[in-house]
């Protein structure tokens, strides 16, 4: 795959998950398609996959599915 960066055919689609707002708010989409190019280490979405993100926030409720899942906070120690 070519990579809309620095051209060159280096680019391969990785899947993530990525969380979006907080508290009563918060979505989980999960599987998201990410360019990812090894050579010049450049991660991007496609302007269809930012509207299905959109979409999915928007309307998170009614295509969402409830799951439980383990939330822990970042603490600092101090050193």
């Amino acid at each position: 795959m070519i990579c809309e960066i620095c051209g060159k055919k280096t680019a391969s689609i990785k899947r993530v998950t990525k969380s979006f707002g907080r508290g009563r708010s918060l979505v989980v989409i999960e599987d998201i398609p990410v360019h990812s190019c090894r050579n010049c280490h450049e991660s991007y979405i496609t302007a269809y996959t930012a509207r299905e993100i959109d979409r999915i926030r928007k309307n998170r409720v009614a295509v969402g599915k409830a799951k439980r899942i383990l939330v822990a906070s970042f603490k600092e120690s101090a050193a």
